[in-house]
């Protein structure tokens, strides 16, 4: 019941990124929700299961919406792991927290994925990326993330998607 619970989710903001929230762009930017939720499961539940968030959220937007096949599944995946990997080791009540991990994931997505474009020849200047969508985008995901992660939280509790305890 739980990987349904998650994939409704998932799908979910899928729809809503994609269609309600392009009537909230800030300077040409909304807010990449898909990352968001990859980081709030990442530390909700960890490295393999943020992977595997990641991995199937990248996955549907490159289905969708990619160019290249993969691209966002394998950066997605990387960053659910990664973040996954402090999950023992911070505090999840915290408001702070799911902030800072996603002001550090939006960068690593953008870096990652101007790297992928730049080796199959799809560049854009690094100044403009990093000035343009980079730096607010991060002021945008840091602000909504604070309100994702709470509901991501409160939604945890239900025992359908409540992983057991040891």
């Amino acid at each position: 019941m739980r990987a349904f619970a998650v994939s409704i989710i998932i799908i979910t903001n899928f729809i809503i990124q994609s269609t309600l929230l392009q009537h909230f762009k800030v300077l040409g930017i909304i807010p990449n929700t898909a990352l968001i939720i990859v980081v709030g499961f990442a530390i909700l539940w960890g490295k393999s299961r943020g992977a595997m968030i990641g991995f199937f959220t990248g996955m549907l937007q490159d289905i969708l919406l990619g160019s290249l096949l993969g691209v966002n599944a394998m950066i997605y995946m990387l960053i659910g792991y990664n973040i996954g990997t402090f999950e023992k080791n911070i505090y999840k009540d915290n408001n702070l927290t799911p902030i800072f991990f996603t002001i550090i994931s939006t960068v690593l997505y953008h870096l990652m994925f101007y790297i992928v474009m730049y080796m199959t020849h799809n560049q854009m200047p690094i100044l403009i990326l990093m000035r343009k969508i980079i730096f607010p985008e991060v002021i945008y995901n840091g602000i909504v993330s604070t309100f994702v992660y709470r509901l991501l939280y409160n939604l945890t509790r239900y025992p359908n998607i409540k992983i057991k305890l040891r």
